[in-house]
């Protein structure tokens, strides 16, 4: 795929997790994802990996993990 389409996959993928939070809904997989931006997994994956030195399901998996966190540092609440 051109990597000016894949840069434009990227933005609407961190638009996606960290503007509408899609990671919070814990049904949603990386597949699901791509499949909303249009674009293949394997594409996707392989690009995240390129870019960040990991794949799209762990950085869904580490949003997750952070909510946790973020509840018990700022509201003291443990999830």
């Amino acid at each position: 795929m051109e990597r000016p389409r894949m840069e434009k996959c990227l933005e609407v993928f961190v638009l996606l997790m960290e503007d509408e939070k899609v990671y919070m809904d814990p049904f949603l997989t990386f597949d699901s994802i791509c499949r909303w931006i249009g674009i293949g997994k394997k594409d996707m994956d392989r690009y995240l990996k390129e870019q960040f030195g990991c794949g799209g399901a762990d950085i869904l998996k580490a949003y997750r993990g952070a909510v946790p966190l973020h509840f018990l540092e700022k509201y003291g609440i443990l999830l």
